[in-house]
């Protein structure tokens, strides 16, 4: 629903944004952007390969397409995401749900391999944000920055803490922050293991240890400086 409404607030005010999904227009929340902007919407059915290639030929049409897909089923259209998108250097914005464990939808559905064929990938940037502030953020950015393709992953479930009322900001390509001060020893996490690498510092800190805890963010290019 986070990703459903950033979605929807940034296609009204760039008439170039096109939402495609493959079967799970509800899924991945685009119904709502299909309601609001029902010609710019395209549901592809079981079919990841042609979604992602149907991207690129609207991102080479001066379209700024956002593919939202399962991070499982986006594992179908590897090939299609490598030459078409990647080689051709195509703004395409990748939307991945469901990334992680996802309890109760099985085996079939747990997104745990798309950190690794997604960073194999040239030109690719991901991001991984920590909540649904940043998630909001990270769509923005995906959204602006214009030289490639770039993937979100976000996982199923709830957000942890409430929205904050603002604008959008701009995320810089590549760089963490630091999320808790610490002398001895740094835990550096992406996504929702920011919160579990916080949870663990603070038990740490009860046997007078003190962790930095990094929200790195940026999974490609990694922050070396950091």
């Amino acid at each position: 629903e986070v990703f459903s409404r950033a979605l929807v607030t940034e296609g009204e005010s760039n008439d170039n944004i096109i939402a495609i999904t493959a079967a799970m227009e509800d899924g991945t929340g685009l119904s709502a952007f299909k309601k609001r902007f029902p010609e710019r919407f395209f549901d592809v059915g079981i079919a990841e390969e042609h979604a992602v290639t149907l991207a690129a030929g609207l991102a080479l049409g001066g379209k700024l397409p956002v593919v939202a897909i399962y991070s499982t089923f986006l594992q179908r259209a590897y090939d299609q995401m490598i030459v078409n998108v990647a080689l051709q250097n195509q703004h395409v914005v990748f939307c991945i749900d469901r990334a992680g464990l996802v309890g109760e939808d099985g085996p079939t559905h747990h997104g745990v391999f798309d950190l690794v064929y997604l960073r194999s990938i040239p030109q690719m940037r991901i991001i991984a944000p920590a909540d649904g502030n940043q998630l909001i953020d990270a769509l923005h950015t995906a959204l602006t920055l214009d030289n490639g393709p770039i993937a979100l992953r976000y996982p199923r479930g709830s957000i942890v803490r409430e929205l904050e009322q603002r604008q959008p900001q701009l995320l810089p390509e590549g760089k963490a922050t630091r999320v808790r001060e610490g002398r001895d020893v740094a835990l550096l996490a992406v996504g929702r293991m920011v919160r579990i690498a916080t949870e663990v510092a603070n038990i740490l800190a009860e046997d007078g240890i003190e962790a930095a805890v990094y929200n790195m963010l940026w999974v490609k290019p990694l922050d070396e400086q950091t």
